[in-house]
C-alpha cells in the first residue's frame, strides 16, 4: 500500500503561518484528513488545519517542543467525530528537512495515543522546514512508512517528495526540457491525468498529454465513433465507425511509444465503478458535452481535492451562417467558483438528461421540459484550439509560465471576434462548492460523490 497526502495550497500556507509564528522556535499543529482508498494507494486528504493553542505549549524552543496532553485529547475527539486521520505537524526552523532522532524517539508514543483514541484510521506526522520542503510519514503500528508524495493544489500544482530512484529524462523530450527544464519533465512523468470524453476536445487533449510525457493517462468514454465524428476525433478513421472511442484512443496513443501508461475505460462515468477510477488521478480534464458527468466532476474536485479542467465549445449558426463561436476552459477546485456557480450546468439540465426519452417527450408536450435540440455544430479547428488552451492551463499550474499575476480560473475564446477574456469569481454563497465540509471528505460518505447510482 502506498501512502500519499493531498493538501490545498491555502491550507499549507495557513499551516506554515502557525508553525513558524515564533521566529527561530519550533511550532506545531494538526492536520485532520479524509481518506481515499484506491487499489494500492491510500490517499490522505487534508480537511482542516488545527493549531496548537499558545496555552497548550509547555515548552517552545529552537530545538524542542513540549505540548500538554489536553491538546492531543481535543484533536483526537475531533478526529473520532469526523472519521479523520491525524497528522501531527511540527517545524524545523533551522532548515533541517527531515525527522530528527528526537522525533523518532518521542512521536511513536503520540501515535499510539491517537491510535487508541481513533483506532480505525491511520495516523502520522509531518515535519516542515519551509513550504517547499517537508517530509510526511504514517505510523504502521510498530514502525514508520514514508509517504510517497505530497500533492499541493492551488495557484500551482506541486508534487513534493522523493523522485523515483534512477529516473532519467528521455532524449525524446529534449526540446521541451529546453523550454521548461528537467524538473518539470520529471513532474509530468509522475502525473496521472484523467480525460473524460474522447471526442473532438478529449482526443487532442489526450494526444498532447502523451506527447508532453505525462506518466499515466486514463481515458473514459462509453460512446462509439460515428462517421460525423471522424472530422474532429484525432487518430480516428472512417473505417472505425461503430468502435468505442476510448478504445480507439488507447490503441493509437499507446503506439506512439513515448512511455506513457495509457489506461482505457470504455464506459461512461455515470457508472459508479467507473467513476471511482477517477480518484486515482492527480488531475482530470472534463471533455464531455453532458451536464450529468460534469456535475460528478465538480463533486470529485471538492471531495477528493482533484483539479478539474472543464472544456466546452459552442458554435452558434443559422442557415449556414456563423453568428458566434465561443470556447471555454474552466478550472474547478476547492475555493473557486464551480460549474453550477457559473451557470455552465444546472439542476434542471441534469434532471432532463436523466429522464427516459418517453418521459422527456411527454414533459415537452406538457411544456415542462425544453424541446429536443438538434446536434450542435462542431468544427475541428475550434475544438482543437480549446484543447490546446486546456493543456496550457495545466502547464501554467505546473510551471507558472504565464506569470504570478495570472490567477484566473476561466478562459473564454471568442473566435468570431478574435478575442480572449479570462476571469476569476468567488463561489456563490449557498452553492455546494462554498460548503467547506465537503472539501477533502473523500470516501467517508456512503453516497459516492453525493449522489445515487444506478444498480
Amino acid at each position: 500500500m502506498r501512502y500519499t497526502l493531498t493538501i490545498l495550497e491555502k491550507h499549507l500556507e495557513k499551516l506554515a503561518g502557525i508553525v513558524f509564528s515564533v521566529p527561530e522556535c519550533e511550532g506545531a499543529a494538526y492536520l485532520l484528513c479524509g481518506h481515499s482508498y484506491t487499489g494500492d494507494e491510500h490517499r490522505l486528504l487534508v480537511r482542516e488545519v488545527v493549531p496548537v493553542k499558545d496555552e497548550d505549549y509547555r515548552r517552545r524552543e529552537p530545538l524542542r517542543l513540549s505540548i500538554r496532553s489536553d491538546s492531543y485529547s481535543h484533536v483526537a475527539k475531533q478526529a473520532v467525530a469526523t472519521g479523520s486521520s491525524i497528522l501531527f505537524v511540527h517545524s524545523h526552523p533551522g532548515g533541517f528537512a527531515d525527522f530528527s532522532e528526537q522525533d523518532d524517539r518521542e512521536e511513536p508514543e503520540l501515535m499510539r495515543f491517537f491510535r487508541n483514541r481513533a483506532p480505525h484510521v491511520v495516523h502520522g506526522s509531518l515535519v516542515l522546514s519551509s513550504q517547499d520542503h517537508l517530509r510526511a510519514r504514517v505510523w504502521k503500528g510498530e514502525d514508520w512508512e514514508e509517504m510517497e508524495r505530497v500533492r499541493v493544489i492551488g495557484r500551482r500544482i506541486r508534487l513534493l517528495g522523493p523522485a523515483p530512484h534512477g529516473f532519467e529524462v528521455s532524449p525524446f523530450f529534449d526540446r521541451q526540457v529546453r523550454a521548461f527544464g528537467n524538473d518539470i519533465q520529471r513532474l509530468l512523468a509522475r502525473l496521472h491525468v484523467g480525460v473524460v470524453g474522447a471526442g473532438g476536445t478529449g482526443s487532442p487533449v489526450a494526444e498532447q498529454l502523451v506527447r508532453l510525457g505525462v506518466g499515466t493517462v486514463s481515458i473514459f468514454d462509453g460512446d462509439t465513433l460515428e462517421e460525423s465524428n471522424v472530422t474532429r476525433v484525432y487518430n480516428s478513421h472512417v473505417s472505425q465507425a461503430g468502435q468505442n472511442k476510448a478504445n480507439l484512443q488507447g490503441a493509437s496513443l499507446s503506439a506512439i511509444g513515448l512511455g506513457t501508461n495509457v489506461r482505457v475505460y470504455p464506459e461512461h462515468i455515470t457508472t459508479e465503478a467507473v467513476a471511482k477510477r477517477l480518484r486515482e488521478c492527480d488531475v482530470v480534464f472534463g471533455c464531455t458535452d453532458k451536464e450529468t458527468p460534469r456535475a460528478s466532476l465538480v463533486q470529485l474536485s471538492l471531495r477528493y481535492l482533484i483539479p478539474i479542467f472543464d472544456t466546452g465549445v459552442k458554435v452558434d449558426s443559422e442557415d449556414g451562417m456563423i453568428r458566434d463561436i465561443t470556447g471555454r476552459v474552466t478550472t474547478v477546485m476547492p475555493g473557486e467558483a464551480c460549474l453550477f456557480c457559473r451557470g455552465r450546468i444546472t439542476s434542471a439540465g441534469i434532471l432532463n438528461e436523466q429522464r427516459p426519452e418517453e418521459d422527456r417527450l411527454r414533459l415537452v408536450a406538457e411544456g415542462y421540459a425544453p424541446e429536443s435540440q438538434t446536434r450542435n455544430p462542431a468544427v475541428v479547428t475550434f475544438t482543437t484550439a480549446v484543447a490546446a488552451q486546456a493543456v496550457s492551463e495545466l502547464l501554467h499550474r505546473l510551471t507558472g509560465f504565464m506569470g504570478k499575476e495570472r490567477v484566473s480560473t476561466e478562459v473564454l475564446h471568442f473566435f468570431h471576434d478574435t478575442n480572449i477574456r479570462r476571469n476569476r469569481v468567488d463561489p456563490v454563497p449557498g452553492c455546494l462548492c462554498s460548503n467547506t465540509e465537503l472539501w477533502g471528505r473523500g470516501d467517508a460518505s456512503r453516497d459516492f460523490l453525493g449522489q445515487m447510482w444506478a444498480a
